[in-house]
């Protein structure tokens, strides 16, 4: 019985020596998984502008103005997704019968590795871009595309995007984020990733956690003349 007891008690002591560092890991991964597909995103977003010469916009409105859906709607034959983006009536907005029924549809590149399977999260994206409503000078525009060639502050010091596991959105719904909603995220770490990933506009995606979160300052405008040329 002595016996039993001291197996029992190595096997429990292996265990919690294991366990912390798989946790590590798989956090590790995910992170990595989380970075790739933001770099996807990235690079999808720089094929939209080599052939329309512009970034999309934020959103599509209809004749009165009203949003109808997303960016990442645009994108989607950019994202080797020509088939499902055939399938949007864009005429009509993503929460219109034919179009919601589309959420289930979700390219994995818009899926967060960090998610946990629950049908609250299902049709649901961490990747939101930073979009200024009111002045317009983030990189991604209400309504209207913007050229890089705009960016007068550099594409490398400009964000586009960010990844935050623990904030998601249906992913064909006109919300992101708006650059001071993203600088008083508190705290910017409370997830599993302790964190959020950002793309910048030359397609580097960069960690941000709560010791350099004083960096977005600089990133989430485009229009503030500190870079004279891209």
């Amino acid at each position: 019985m002595a016996a039993l007891c001291v197996v029992a008690i190595l096997l429990f002591l292996i265990v919690m020596l294991v366990l912390p560092n798989f946790s590590r890991s798989r956090t590790v991964a995910r992170r990595y998984a989380t970075q790739n597909r933001l770099k996807s995103i990235g690079l999808a977003l720089h094929n939209y502008h080599d052939t329309y010469d512009m970034l999309p916009p934020a959103y599509v409105v209809n004749a009165e103005g009203e949003p109808l859906y997303s960016w990442r709607v645009l994108l989607l034959p950019f994202l080797e997704e020509k088939e499902l983006y055939e399938q949007f009536d864009l005429e009509k907005p993503w929460w219109s019968d034919h179009n919601r029924a589309l959420l289930d549809k979700m390219p994995t590149v818009y899926a967060s590795p960090f998610s946990s399977g629950s049908t609250e999260e299902e049709g649901k994206t961490p990747y939101r871009a930073v979009v200024d409503t009111h002045e317009q000078r983030t990189v991604l525009r209400p309504t209207e595309g913007r050229p890089f060639k705009d960016v007068s502050d550099g594409l490398s010091n400009s964000v586009m995007a960010i990844g935050d596991p623990s904030r998601l959105v249906e992913w064909t719904k006109p919300e992101d984020i708006a650059p001071l909603d993203l600088l008083a995220l508190t705290p910017i770490g409370e997830n599993e990733m302790h964190g959020i990933l950002i793309l910048n506009g030359d397609g580097r995606v960069r960690f941000i956690g709560e010791q350099n979160r004083s960096e977005l300052v600089g990133l989430i405008y485009c229009e503030d003349e500190r870079v004279g040329e891209q």
